[in-house]
């Protein structure tokens, strides 16, 4: 294990390059990943919180990409408007998740070293989980 001072961001985009990799074989390998999975997923909870739009939103929003998908633009930019005071307030938790993003946390992780990824792991998979590798 190795505590680390990360931006939530970098938890963010770490925890998403695990679950690229969670099907790899390897005990160890999987045991590492599904520990971190579970830990970051913890210390992210907050942020995940944060960044859930409102039920009302979601209606209005579900009903403009409707009519979108059918292109009634007009009728979008309508409802939109109507609802201006929700579409502002979305925008406002978006930039309060994106500072919340950018906040430090020093968190505690399960480290592999370089000879114990699977055979199989791609350049783009080890860049991914990259914050988890000690080179041996």
């Amino acid at each position: 294990m190795a505590t680390k001072t990360l931006t939530n961001q970098e938890l963010v985009d770490l925890v998403n390059g695990l679950h690229k990799v969670k099907d790899l074989k390897g005990v160890k390998f999987a045991l590492v990943v599904a520990k971190n999975i579970e830990m970051l997923q913890k210390e992210l909870e907050h942020i995940d919180k944060a960044s859930k739009p409102s039920e009302e939103f979601m209606k209005i929003s579900e009903k403009v990409q409707g009519y979108l998908k059918d292109g009634k633009e007009d009728e979008a930019k309508k409802l939109e408007e109507e609802n201006q005071e929700l579409v502002d307030e979305r925008k406002v938790q978006i930039t309060e998740v994106q500072e919340l993003l950018k906040e430090e946390a020093t968190v505690q992780i399960y480290t592999l070293f370089s000879n114990q990824l699977p055979g199989d792991i791609t350049a783009d998979q080890v860049m991914s989980i990259n914050k988890i590798i000690i080179d041996n």
